[in-house]
């Protein structure tokens, strides 16, 4: 199945889950990519890849010993995913973000440099939103980034509240339209 198809049919049984109707475009992904500093990464964490727009191309761009780690909390998304980006560097996990140190642990990775997520925040309580924004920040090294887009701008003040240094960018050209955030510790 397409991965667009296979987007639509998911989000359709499950839009709080999904989150967008469609996969990430071009430009929304591109602008994810060109905030990633690759050269100095050991492994990279996507935290929602569905069907794997931003996977390709972190792989595409990641050096040949990083390790990317996929948490997809849908079974049909992980199987896609293992079946469709043969790459020894990915590891498709079928977790939930606020579980991200206790799988990390698990893998023996202490911290990461780079964490991806293409999470629907909107869909999700504040106590889980930040449960996974910290996740997230006690997970990234000293030098860390969390790179997230969302299709809302409600999150800058709990990013704020989390991150010591938060970016946003505006990427019109994807459906919806969306917010990139980039933090730092």
């Amino acid at each position: 199945m397409k991965d667009s198809l296979l987007h639509l049919s998911t989000f359709l049984k499950n839009p709080k889950e999904v989150g967008a109707v469609a996969p990430s475009s071009k430009f929304l992904t591109k602008e994810v990519i060109s905030s990633i500093e690759f050269k100095s990464l050991n492994t990279i964490v996507e935290l929602g890849p569905g069907t794997g727009t931003f996977t390709r191309a972190i792989l595409e761009k990641a050096e040949p010993d990083t390790r990317v780690l996929c948490f997809e909390v849908n079974k049909k998304f992980c199987r896609y995913l293992s079946n469709n980006i043969k790459d020894r560097r990915l590891t498709v996990v079928n977790s939930g973000a606020e579980r991200l140190g206790i799988v990390l642990q698990k893998f023996k990775i202490k911290n990461v440099g780079c964490i991806v997520s293409g999470l629907p925040f909107f869909n999700f309580s504040d106590k889980k939103k930040r449960k996974i924004l910290n996740e997230a920040r006690d997970s990234l090294n000293k030098q860390g980034r969390f790179i997230l887009f969302q299709y809302t701008n409600g999150l800058s003040d709990m990013l704020k509240s989390c991150f010591a240094k938060v970016n946003r960018k505006f990427v019109p050209v994807n459906v919806p339209p969306s917010f990139v955030y980039i933090c730092e510790k």
